[in-house]
């Protein structure tokens, strides 16, 4: 072999070699987006891509260490992994807030995903050495919250869900909300010949009966996918009911086949079999990491029951990522997330100096839960974020003192100055539901130049608190 072959063929052999070892520094990250309905997932999503997609542009990062260190070459959004899940709706949500009069993105009401490839110049560490660049891949998969409050099914049977359904028609707003669906539950010979029809029917009482707690703010609700069922709606596995009898009368182990009560039986174990425990085995066995965002503040203007259940099903979904070794997720799924924010969103609804309020105030509702995961070693964070900042901080003299207002527009296009009010730093006594002085408004979404970013609250601290570790 000449000298030249002999160069070209080491040439070769050291363009492959650096080839594989790019391919070697690229990373993976899997993101979980969750939070009930009303806690502002699909914003977050639009705006995190947003953010990403404007890095090197408009977007004011400064505490996204890549970004500031004008590391962070570019983002693009390439074709999601997995085909058969919906396409994360970013350029309809980016339309609907550039419009003329700006409105939020229609929220997804299912799972959806993104892919982004993040290209990037290493820091620091051997990469900065073998690399001019690297890419971080990242999939954000966004699903309802409401799903996640179906775990604790998986360690109940049919009776003992049921026993827990008629406790909670017993309290408080509740009991006049299902009043209807306990009326017809009078005429039902749970032992007679299975009537599909009328359990249809029942079925459907129950459902209208949980989306009436849904709007009227109460977050404590089972089966999840009774208020979204996604693809699953009409189907037969969503059409059963709580038994509501005395069940000392009920032999559970020898039901009369056929019957309304043992049809009931076998449809809620068919829910949690074929879609409860293949909705976590598909997307918890390789997550990475996870954003929980928590509406604390239209819980607090919605009363003492409707805060009360927003606060244990956040406890419940945190459930969902307990790494403890006898954990039922643990059993059967082995999730691997190693770090969580919890989030209140919208933390442009209230003045600046109200967050520390607000952060406290969700620390202490998800305090026992959160100590068990630091245990577990999941690194943590609690944080107020605006994912799209929609207001404006200003200044107004009140009875001779200096006050922060908010100003932006509502809903309906009118203009708004107000004070909202102060947010307990902790679950309220019951007297502060009896004379609470405050309303948090609703805001509509900012006009702006379409080409600019969108303007937020501290979306930069939780990039870095993420991806910062993956993009050094």
């Amino acid at each position: 072999m000449t000298d030249r072959g002999i160069q070209s063929f080491f040439e070769r052999l050291q363009g492959k070699a650096h080839q594989a070892a790019s391919r070697l520094a690229d990373q993976h990250v899997k993101l979980a987006v969750t939070g009930l309905s009303g806690a502002g997932k699909t914003a977050f999503i639009t705006s995190l891509v947003n953010q990403l997609l404007e890095s090197t542009g408009s977007a004011n990062l400064p505490f996204f260490t890549v970004s500031k260190e004008s590391r962070l070459i570019g983002a693009k959004r390439v074709t999601q992994p997995d085909l058969r899940l919906a396409r994360f709706a970013y350029e309809q949500g980016m339309d609907a807030l550039n419009a003329e009069l700006p409105s939020w993105p229609i929220p997804t009401r299912g799972v959806s995903q993104i892919r982004l490839h993040l290209r990037y110049k290493p820091g620091q560490g051997v990469s900065k050495y073998l690399f001019d660049q690297s890419t971080l891949i990242l999939d954000i998969l966004d699903y309802p919250g409401e799903w996640l409050l179906d775990l604790p099914l998986l360690g109940m049977d049919y009776a003992q869900w049921s026993a827990f359904c008629v406790k909670q028609m017993q309290e408080g707003a509740r009991v006049s909300l299902s009043e209807p669906f306990r009326a017809a539950l009078q005429e039902m010979d749970w032992l007679g010949q299975g009537d599909e029809l009328k359990l249809q029917r029942l079925a459907s009482l129950f459902r209208q009966y949980l989306a009436e707690c849904k709007q009227q703010g109460l977050e404590l609700i089972q089966p999840g996918r009774f208020v979204l069922p996604g693809e699953l709606e009409g189907a037969p596995v969503l059409q059963f009911v709580p038994f509501i009898a005395n069940q000392t009368d009920i032999d559970w182990q020898s039901l009369p086949a056929g019957s309304n009560l043992a049809l009931l039986v076998d449809r809620y174990t068919e829910y949690r079999s074929k879609v409860v425990k293949p909705f976590y085995k598909a997307y918890f066995s390789d997550l990475d990491r996870q954003i929980v965002l928590v509406d604390c503040l239209s819980a607090l203007n919605r009363g003492e029951q409707a805060f009360d259940e927003l606060q244990q099903a956040i406890n419940w979904i945190l459930k969902s990522f307990d790494y403890g070794k006898n954990s039922l997720l643990r059993r059967m799924f082995s999730p691997r997330i190693d770090k969580l924010i919890f989030a209140a969103s919208k933390a442009d609804h209230v003045t600046p100096d109200q967050h520390d309020n607000l952060i406290r105030l969700l620390e202490s509702m998800v305090h026992s839960a959160r100590q068990e995961m630091q245990y577990q070693g999941v690194k943590l964070q609690t944080t107020a974020l605006a994912a799209i900042r929609a207001s404006q901080v200003g200044q107004t003299l009140y009875q001779g003192q200096r006050l922060s207002v908010l100003s932006g527009h509502g809903l309906q296009g009118e203009t708004l100055t107000l004070y909202p009010g102060d947010v307990p730093s902790r679950r309220p006594a019951p007297t502060f539901w009896q004379k609470q002085g405050f309303e948090f408004p609703q805001f509509a979404p900012p006009a702006r130049d379409p080409l600019t970013a969108l303007p937020h609250i501290r979306m930069d601290q939780m990039l870095e608190f993420l991806l910062g570790d993956k993009l050094v």
